[in-house]
């Protein structure tokens, strides 16, 4: 089994299906019964830490569905084939999560919609976490006529010798400040040594005995926003500047991402921080909070939702919107050339039919944009929240017709989840 299946398994991802994080309280599978007909719902029953949601609902990280089959009433179900899970034995499917009734193959008819949960036994070493990543190399080649070159400060360009940071930026240096070496964009020969330490708003570098100094400038006000509701919550998210370790994934974008409140929870063991703000525009997360709530990061990968709020809100055009996400997508890749660019496209959403000609057009460009753009990868979870006939299904959306419910979550956050896990395997 090669490395990139290991960790698709210890996710618990069933590729055969949109998956995603099982809350304890779900419905059992929601679509509709078939007259004489029941669903059964195979689990991997991977469980991980509680944990409860905003709304009070509780759940467990990684209980997610590995199969679902449609049987006849009164007849016996086939078994699938084992799922497999790296350093466990599997050893067959029971009736509860604690594993206490097997279910028979063999005798046991359905009788009703049924859910069954993997048992597993520990076998070998701890499952795989993150996959590792290899931050950019730092070496200089030697032929160069400087010993070293700073190129910026957590993307933040540097210009005769002094740096313009904003809030989160500034405290991850002041938090790391005896090495703001990780914090920097470098190169260094390598028979040299180099150090950065950070003391009365200066970076002092030291190259082997030759020392520089580097002004650092508060410009948090630059990047203020203008709706407050907002600004309160990315200052909410920049006080946890120092929480958030470089190199890992950023989810960022309006309220599909700040409402998948089980984002961490879900990714587990990926590392991931969830900056999201509702009702946040294209251009505020291009002009203000990439700078605020990403770049300070250093993220391997961001995943953005963005777009939304300029269609149903700013009642923008097709073209207006695309020029603007086009500026958006490359100005990041500009400043974060080493960094994996996720786009979840727009989902049609059920309360504002009018606008799915906008979505549509939008999608349509992005999605040329990207062949010609291989940094970017390109997220579709809005095709499997429709029926045949193209129409959102309004069992995924809460009642307001805009924002996904929590079984939602299950089939789009799986979706994001799987593309993820993808793109940390090509890193």
């Amino acid at each position: 089994m090669n490395k990139k299946t290991h960790l698709l398994i210890s996710l618990g991802l069933a590729l055969s299906c949109a998956s995603a994080l099982l809350i304890n309280t779900h419905i059992l599978n929601t679509k509709a019964i078939e007259s004489g007909n029941y669903y059964v719902d195979f689990f991997n029953n991977y469980l991980r830490q509680d944990f409860t949601l905003s709304n009070g609902t509780t759940g467990k990280g990684n209980n997610i569905i590995y199969k679902t089959v449609q049987v006849n009433a009164n007849s016996l179900v086939n078994k699938p084939e084992d799922p497999t899970r790296k350093n466990y034995d599997f050893l067959g499917w029971y009736l509860e999560e604690a594993c206490e009734n097997a279910w028979d193959f063999n005798a046991d008819k359905v009788t009703k919609n049924t859910r069954l949960f993997a048992k597993w036994a520990y076998s070998t070493e701890q499952e795989d976490g993150e996959p590792i990543y290899t931050p950019p190399s730092t070496v200089l080649e030697e032929s160069a006529s400087s010993s070293y070159i700073i190129d910026s400060v957590m993307y933040f360009p540097i210009t005769n010798n002094e740096v313009k940071l904003p809030r989160a930026a500034l405290a991850k240096l002041a938090g790391n400040s005896d090495n703001v070496l990780p914090f920097m964009e470098y190169r260094v020969k390598s028979s040299k040594t180099i150090s950065a330490t950070y003391s009365d708003n200066k970076i002092i570098i030291n190259c082997s005995g030759e020392t520089r100094e580097i002004a650092v400038k508060d410009d948090t006000i630059s990047y203020t926003l203008s709706n407050s509701s907002y600004e309160d919550k990315a200052k909410k998210y920049e006080a946890k500047a120092l929480e958030e370790e470089n190199y890992h994934v950023m989810l960022a974008g309006s309220s599909s991402i700040e409402f998948w409140t089980s984002s961490k929870e879900d990714l587990d063991p990926i590392i991931s921080y969830n900056h999201g703000i509702g009702g946040t525009t294209i251009e505020e997360w291009d002009e203000c909070l990439n700078q605020r709530l990403v770049f300070p990061a250093k993220p391997k990968m961001v995943v953005y939702y963005v777009g939304i709020n300029n269609v149903i809100n700013s009642k923008e055009s097709s073209t207006v919107i695309w020029n603007k996400l086009e500026a958006f997508l490359n100005h990041t890749h500009e400043a974060l050339p080493n960094t994996q660019v996720q786009y979840i496209m727009m989902n049609r959403i059920p309360g504002f039919t009018s606008y799915f000609s906008v979505i549509d057009n939008v999608n349509s460009k992005v999605t040329e944009f990207q062949r010609n753009n291989s940094w970017l990868t390109l997220i579709n979870p809005g095709t499997a929240l429709l029926k045949k006939n193209g129409i959102p299904n309004v069992a995924y959306f809460r009642t307001d017709g805009l924002h996904l419910s929590l079984y939602g979550y299950v089939v789009w956050g799986g979706i994001v989840k799987k593309s993820i896990v993808e793109g940390l395997e090509r890193l």
